[in-house]
């Protein structure tokens, strides 16, 4: 029997730029002048999903830089997906790029009439900065457009000294009409009474405010460091954040959607090369199959075999990996 390949992606995310409206000490995204074209990122769809004997193409996120910098690609593309009877996950944004509320609400009105039903995942934490202000008028237009307040997700890498960042977050809950809720000592959620009082029989009609509040540490840079642990990490094979096929502005395809995806090590063509030809690049890059099917905690040990001694132990597996890309070790 024919072994199926261990890399098979079953969504796309496209960034459709680099440029962002913040700066974050955290984010090590390329700022270049490359901007993805719609008509473009829509053939690389629709060739991704002609195929019947590749792996099928089920979801569509967003990301970048801000995505609603380009606010005529997510419209097209949110209608070639709506279109197409694909299904929608997060788009990302720091919800801080509107210069005014008409504005916002234009925006955030064609999107919701292009058919987005996914996720809104907000990035927010110390390293971005934003106004709680502008972030609750962010916020309150889109759950008045869409109609139900429980279809976004905050996002927040925790950093040395997250107290202001705290008040901030009990300042926006107020402001939605919320209250910040924790759990073992980490904010969890931002729910109102009318979520809080429902019952399981009750319709899920989105009526009540639930923000959900997902909270991560945040990884170095290969040139950072990130030697301290005292265990190394657990091999996941990348199923934590899943099987994607990420596309940079310049049309450039990743197989990963985390910080190292800028690596040529993870880059397996571009978007006019096509669907099988990409796949067939991922079968025979070496780093891409360490991370989705040998792992990189394999790779490590093999690694240490040959000699190579590492400066300590590290629990970040992405950090481990944008290291070894760094040193040129991706390879085994």
């Amino acid at each position: 029997m024919k072994k199926e390949p261990a890399f098979r992606p079953n969504e796309i995310i496209f960034a459709p730029t680099g440029q962002c409206n913040l700066y974050c000490a955290h984010c090590r995204v390329k700022r270049g002048a490359a901007e993805l074209d719609a008509a473009s990122a829509i053939r690389f769809l629709d060739d991704c999903m002609e195929s019947t004997t590749l792996p099928a193409i089920e979801r569509v996120g967003f990301s970048g830089g801000e995505p609603f910098l380009m606010p005529g690609f997510l419209v097209e593309l949110c209608k070639a997906v709506s279109e197409r009877g694909l299904m929608f996950d997060r788009l990302m944004t720091n919800g801080d790029w509107w210069t005014g509320e008409a504005e916002l609400a234009a925006t955030l009105g064609a999107l919701y009439e292009a058919g987005f039903d996914g996720i809104l995942g907000l990035s927010y934490d110390a390293y971005h900065g934003q106004d709680p202000d502008r972030l609750a008028a962010f916020l309150g237009a889109y759950y008045t457009i869409w109609g139900r307040k429980d279809g976004a997700e905050l996002l927040s890498v925790r950093s040395p000294d997250d107290t202001s960042f705290l008040r901030d977050l009990e300042r926006l809950a107020g402001l939605l009409g919320g209250a910040l809720e924790s759990r073992a000592g980490e904010p969890y959620r931002i729910v109102d009474e009318a979520h809080r009082s429902r019952t399981a029989s009750d319709p899920d009609d989105g009526s009540g405010l639930c923000l959900s509040i997902l909270r991560s540490p945040r990884s170095s840079s290969a040139e950072e460091g990130a030697w301290s642990a005292r265990a190394w990490f657990k091999d996941d094979y990348c199923e934590g954040p899943g099987q994607v096929l990420y596309v940079h502005p310049d049309g450039s395809v990743a197989v990963c959607c985390g910080f190292a995806n800028e690596r040529p090590q993870l880059i397996i063509g571009s978007i006019g090369d096509g669907y099988a030809a990409l796949l067939a690049a991922a079968a025979k890059a070496p780093h891409v199959g360490a991370c989705y099917e040998k792992g990189l905690g394999q790779l490590r040990k093999e690694l240490e075999a040959k000699g190579v001694a590492f400066p300590g132990k590290s629990s970040d597996i992405c950090f481990f990996c944008d290291y070894l890309c760094e040193r040129g070790l991706a390879g085994g």
